[in-house]
């Protein structure tokens, strides 16, 4: 899939409510550093992840691993949508052999910046001339965050970063998420099978802090 053909799928869908979206299917590698600070507990999450979006099926994956301190996980994370029956998450602890999964509300969410978002402009990272990029500034469920995109095609973008501060719950935050080698399409959608061990429901709970995805918005 070339991005000029994703472009022009797109655009009738953007232009009227999006400043820019990523491609409908694409892939590649994001890393997350989050600080958070409360009452009684402080530190630094890490996150090293591959990730998959696919828009076009309403599904994405992320094959996490966590740090925490002392803490270290290798997870998948898996959200399939269905038309008719809602979303679903699934957790799988790779290293553990155990999975929980969890009903989601809503829709699946478009890796988007909403047109009310306050764009900062074009600029070049490095070299005058060089790599064009454009941030922009946005609110999210509970932190502001500014997004830094690379333009491919009039309204489509691909993500480059993620700057996020606020509070949530008793702890403050502030994170940052990178993206590198991002490419369009799927080159292997096993990436979205369900795991067979997944049979834990989680529904009437809300996520831990660090498997929130409520507030990101080009990130999986």
């Amino acid at each position: 899939m070339k991005w000029v053909s994703v472009a022009l799928i797109l655009s009738s869908l953007a232009a009227f409510s999006w400043a820019c979206c990523t491609p409908d299917q694409w892939e590649g590698v994001q890393t997350t550093f989050a600080g958070y600070s409360g009452y009684f507990h402080s530190g630094l999450i890490k996150e090293y992840n591959y990730v998959a979006y696919d828009f076009e099926n309403k599904r994405s994956a992320m094959y996490m691993r966590y740090v925490n301190k002392d803490i270290e996980a290798k997870l998948k994370y898996l959200v399939v949508f269905d038309d008719d029956e809602g979303g679903m998450l699934y957790i799988d602890n790779l290293g553990k052999g155990t999975c929980f999964m969890k009903k989601l509300e809503g829709e699946f969410r478009k890796s988007c910046i909403p047109k009310e978002a306050k764009s900062y402009g074009p600029y070049y990272l490095g070299l005058k001339g060089g790599y064009k990029v454009e941030s922009y500034n946005l609110k999210g469920k509970h932190m502001d965050v500014i997004v830094t995109v690379q333009p491919i095609e009039e309204d489509v973008c691909a993500p480059i970063s993620e700057l996020a501060t606020g509070l949530v719950g008793h702890y403050k935050i502030l994170r940052t998420v990178g993206f590198v080698d991002i490419t369009p399409g799927i080159k292997n959608e096993t990436v979205f099978d369900v795991p067979k061990d997944c049979n834990e429901d989680w529904s009437s709970f809300d996520l831990p802090l660090e498997l929130s995805r409520e507030d990101y918005f080009l990130a999986v």
